[in-house]
C-alpha cells in the first residue's frame, strides 16, 4: 500500500513538473514570436522612403538598393523561416522532445538577434546618409561665406600679406575647386563623399584664417621691428667700442649677421606658408637679441662697478696689509710672554703670504684695467672673486688677533682660578682645625700634600717666560681635581668623626647590659683614636644595630638637628 502511494506521488510530481516546464517553453515561444513581429514592424520602409527624396543616383542609388534588398530578404525569407521554426518547436513540445525544442529555440534567438542587428544597421546608415546631406547643406553655406570673406580680405589688404600673398591665392584657388567637387558629388548623389569634402574644406579654411591673422604681424616683425632692433644693437655696439669697451668676446657683428640670415629664412617660411615654423623662429631670434642687449648692459654695469670699486678694494687691501703689520709686531711682543703653538704660527705665516698674494693679484687686475684689453665683465668677475677672498682673509686675520688677545685673558683666568683653589684648600684646613680631630689619616695627609704640590706647579707654570698656556691649562685642570678631592674628603671625614662620637654616646646606654655592644664600642673608640674615622663609624653602628635596629637613622636625625641649631 505504501509503495503504491509513493508511486502515485512520484507520478503526480512528474506530471506537475512536466506541465510547468511545457508552460515555460510555450512562454519562450510567445516571447520570440513577439520579437519577430516587432522586427517586422520596424519603420524601415518609412526610412527608405526618405532616401527617395534625395538624388537617386550614384552612391545614394547603390546604397538604397542594398538596403532595400536586405529588408526584402529579411521580410520574405529570414523571418518566415523563423516563423516555421517556431511551429516546429511547438510540434516537438507536443511530442515531449524537450531537448530538441530547447536547441531550436536557442537557434531562433540567435537568428532574431542577427536580424535585429541588420535592421538597426540599415536604419543607422540611412540616418547617416540623410544627416550628411542636411549637414552638408548647412555647413557648405557657412564655408562659402568664410571663403568669400577670406578672398575679400586678401584682395583689400594684399599689401599686408607681402610675400605670402601668392601662396594664399593658390590655397584659395584650390578651395574653389573643392567647392566645385562638392557640388558635383552632391548632384550625383554621393553625399558621404561630399561630406568628406566639407570636412576637408572646414579644416583648410580654418588654417588659412589663422594664417591670415598671423601673417601681417609676423611680416612686421621680420621686415621692420627686428631689423630695427638689430640696427639699434649694432649702433650701440659700435658706440661702446668707440668709448673704449672691449667687446670682441661677444662677437656682436657675427651674431647680428647670423640673425639677419635667419630672418630671411623666416620670410621664406612665411612665403611657403610654414607659419608655425616662422613664429617659432621669430620668438627665438627676439630672445637672442634680448640676450645680446643684456650682455652689452652687463659690460656697462661692469664698467661702473670697476670705476667705483677699484679704489675701495685698494683701500681695503692697504688697510688689511697695515693691520697685518701691526699684528706681526704684536705677535713678536706676545711671543716674549707666551709660547705660541706651531699651528698658530703657521696660520699667521699663511695669512701674511695670502695677503701678499692678494695685493699682487690686485696689481695685475689694475694693470689690465689700465691696459684696456680685457672686457669689463671679465675684470668684474675677477674683482668680485678677489673681494670675496679679501673678506675671508679679514675674518681669518681677526680670528688670529683674537687668539693673541685670548692668551692674556686665559692667563688672567688661570690666576683667578689659582687664587680660588688656594682659598678652597685653606678653607678645608680651617674646617679640620675647627673640628678638633685627634689626628689625620695618612691617606688624607698624602692627598693634602698632592693638592699643595699641584697648586705649586700651577704657580710655577704661571711664572715661566714665555708662558706656555696649554701647559698652564693642563696643570690647572689637575690642580682643580686634586683640591676638589681634598675638600670633599675633608667634609666627609669631619662628618664621619662627629657622627662616630654621637653613635658612641648613644650606645653607652647599652654597654652594661650587652657585652657585645661594649666590645664593639671599645673597638670603635680604638679606631677613632687612631684616626680611622670611617671604620670607627662602621664598627660603632654595627654594634648598636644589633640591639636597636634603626638606631643609626635616629642618631643621624639628632646629629643634623644639633648642627642646624648651631648654624
Amino acid at each position: 500500500m505504501e509503495i503504491a502511494i509513493i508511486v502515485l506521488l512520484l507520478l503526480g510530481g512528474v506530471m506537475i513538473y512536466n506541465h510547468m516546464y511545457r508552460k515555460k517553453m510555450y512562454g519562450e515561444i510567445d516571447r520570440l514570436e513577439a520579437w519577430k513581429v516587432s522586427i517586422m514592424n520596424r519603420p524601415v520602409p518609412d526610412e527608405l522612403s526618405k532616401v527617395k527624396q534625395l538624388n537617386m543616383t550614384g552612391e545614394t542609388e547603390q546604397l538604397f538598393e542594398k538596403w532595400r534588398q536586405k529588408w526584402d530578404d529579411l521580410v520574405a525569407v529570414q523571418l518566415p523561416n523563423i516563423e516555421e521554426k517556431l511551429f516546429d518547436t511547438e510540434e516537438l513540445l507536443d511530442k515531449y522532445r524537450y531537448a530538441k525544442a530547447r536547441a531550436v529555440l536557442r537557434e531562433i534567438d540567435q537568428l532574431l538577434r542577427q536580424a535585429e542587428g541588420e535592421v538597426q544597421l540599415i536604419i543607422d546608415e540611412v540616418h547617416e546618409l540623410i544627416g550628411s546631406e542636411e549637414q552638408n547643406r548647412t555647413e557648405i553655406e557657412e564655408l562659402r561665406t568664410t571663403y568669400r570673406d577670406a578672398k575679400k580680405t586678401l584682395l583689400a589688404y594684399r599689401y599686408t600679406f607681402g610675400v605670402a600673398a601668392a601662396k594664399l591665392d593658390e590655397k584659395l584657388e584650390e578651395m574653389e575647386s573643392k567647392f566645385q567637387d562638392f557640388e558635383k558629388l552632391t548632384e550625383s548623389g554621393n553625399y558621404l563623399a561630399a561630406r568628406e569634402v566639407v570636412l576637408s574644406l572646414k579644416k583648410e579654411l580654418n588654417d588659412v584664417t589663422v594664417m591670415m591673422n598671423d601673417i601681417p604681424e609676423l611680416l612686421t616683425e621680420c621686415q621692420t621691428t627686428i631689423p630695427a632692433q638689430l640696427e639699434e644693437l649694432l649702433d650701440g655696439y659700435r658706440e661702446m667700442k668707440q668709448e673704449g669697451y672691449i667687446l670682441d668676446h661677444l662677437q656682436i657683428e657675427r651674431e647680428i649677421a647670423e640673425k639677419r640670415k635667419r630672418m630671411e629664412q623666416c620670410l621664406q617660411m612665411i612665403r611657403d606658408l610654414r607659419i608655425d615654423e616662422a613664429k617659432q623662429g621669430v620668438i627665438e631670434i627676439k630672445e637672442e637679441i634680448d640676450t645680446l642687449y643684456d650682455l652689452l648692459e652687463k659690460e656697462v654695469t661692469s664698467h661702473h662697478y670697476i670705476k667705483t670699486e677699484m679704489s675701495r678694494i685698494a683701500e681695503m687691501l692697504n688697510a688689511l696689509n697695515e693691520e697685518a703689520k701691526e699684528t706681526s709686531e704684536e705677535t713678536l711682543f706676545v711671543q716674549q710672554s707666551y709660547q705660541l703653538s706651531t699651528k698658530d704660527l703657521e696660520k699667521y705665516r699663511s695669512i701674511e703670504k695670502q695677503i701678499h698674494q692678494l695685493m699682487k693679484r690686485f696689481e695685475i687686475i689694475h694693470a689690465r684695467v689700465l691696459e684696456a684689453k680685457t672686457a669689463y665683465s671679465l675684470l668684474k668677475e675677477e674683482l668680485e672673486q678677489l673681494l670675496a677672498q679679501i673678506e675671508m682673509m679679514k675674518e681669518e686675520h681677526e680670528q688670529f688677533r683674537e687668539t693673541l688677545q685670548t692668551l692674556r685673558k686665559d692667563e688672567l683666568v688661570a690666576r683667578e682660578k689659582l687664587d680660588v683653589m688656594k682659598k678652597k684648600l685653606s678653607e678645608a684646613l680651617r674646617l679640620v682645625q675647627k673640628s678638633r680631630l685627634p689626628g689625620l689619616p695618612k691617606s688624607y695627609e698624602l692627598q693634602l700634600s698632592e693638592a699643595k704640590d699641584s697648586l705649586m706647579k700651577v704657580a710655577l707654570r704661571l711664572e715661566e717666560k714665555p708662558l706656555n698656556m696649554p701647559a698652564v691649562s693642563q696643570a690647572l685642570e689637575e690642580a682643580e681635581t686634586a683640591v676638589q678631592r681634598v675638600y670633599e674628603r675633608t667634609v666627609a671625614m669631619i662628618e664621619q668623626a662627629s657622627l662616630v662620637e654621637k653613635v658612641i654616646q648613644y650606645g653607652n646606654r647599652y654597654r652594661r647590659r650587652y657585652p657585645s655592644v661594649k666590645e664593639g664600642l671599645e673597638e670603635a673608640e680604638y679606631l677613632f683614636r687612631h684616626y680611622d674615622y670611617e671604620q670607627a663609624l662602621e664598627q660603632a653602628v654595627a654594634a648598636l644595630e644589633k640591639v636597636e635596629p634603626g638606631a643609626l637613622q635616629r642618631v643621624q636625625q639628632i646629629f643634623h638637628e644639633e648642627r642646624s641649631k648651631k648654624e
